[in-house]
């Protein structure tokens, strides 16, 4: 296992010579993806170069989940791609609740040839704070940036029910009230240039937003349907890397369509 430690990929990579190339993008927890499961990791490491990769809260990369450049990913991932010669069509990004939002963003700035998104948004968000608390008080700021400008976002619309229920770990209300309050059609995400192929996995319950309506948003809104995979799971929580079911369906679906 290679770690790198810089502001410019901060990543643990598994080498696997001549296989494709997995990326990995966990949610709004700061550093290094966590919260995997053994038979996910085990998997991938088997069968690709697996690379673990941090955006924010780490080492010098951003300190807080705002501006966080959209080059920093493609120059990460194509740092290892040219390294470890691995074509765009084997190339494979996972991502997680924020780690999808990203993961889905990213495909208008990079090609693969499969994008794997848990519990996404299909809006680029404001992004947070260090101190998640203190939300109303900072400055807004988009999640994402590119050329040093902030992406088009939905501004959080936080009142007290919204805070108590953060409190709570339960962010849905104040993601559902801010998309109804606060909706802007160019935070939405366009994934439609998007070449490769797409799996969207859902949550009816989910907590943290309200993922199960935004994919089918992204899947209604797109004009490359025949390539995208929307499946919703009856699950608690948010820790799609982890569950036993959600973690099936992306091992299936890769062993379908990744040769």
């Amino acid at each position: 296992m290679e770690q790198y430690r810089s502001n410019e990929i901060y990543a643990d990579f598994y080498e696997n010579g001549g296989k494709p190339l997995a990326v990995i993008m966990s949610g709004s927890r700061p550093g290094l993806p966590a919260n995997i499961s053994d038979d996910l990791l085990n998997y991938l490491k088997w069968n690709f170069n697996l690379l673990l990769l941090a955006y924010y809260g780490i080492g010098d990369l951003p300190k807080s989940l705002e501006m966080v450049p959209m080059e920093y990913f493609t120059k990460a991932i194509n740092f290892i791609k040219e390294k470890h010669n691995v074509p765009d069509n084997k190339v494979i990004i996972i991502g997680q609740s924020k780690g999808g939002e990203a993961a889905l963003v990213l495909t208008n700035y990079m090609k693969s040839a499969i994008t794997i998104a848990c519990v996404p948004s299909s809006y680029v968000f404001q992004g947070l704070p260090e101190d998640l608390f203190r939300i109303y008080e900072a400055q807004p700021k988009a999640s994402w940036s590119f050329n040093n400008k902030e992406l088009p976002y939905i501004k959080f619309n936080i009142d007290e029910a919204a805070m108590d229920d953060a409190k709570n770990n339960n962010f849905c209300r104040c993601h559902e009230i801010s998309i109804e309050k606060n909706f802007n059609p160019d935070a939405v995400i366009n994934i439609d240039a998007y070449k490769g192929k797409v799996l969207l996995i859902s949550s009816g319950n989910d907590s943290y937003w309200p993922s199960k309506n935004m994919c089918n948003t992204l899947v209604k809104n797109s004009k490359n349907k025949d390539n995208i995979k929307h499946i919703s799971l009856n699950l608690e929580g948010h820790s799609f890397l982890k569950y036993d079911e959600s973690v099936k369906e992306i091992i299936n679906y890769l062993k379908a369509n990744v040769r």
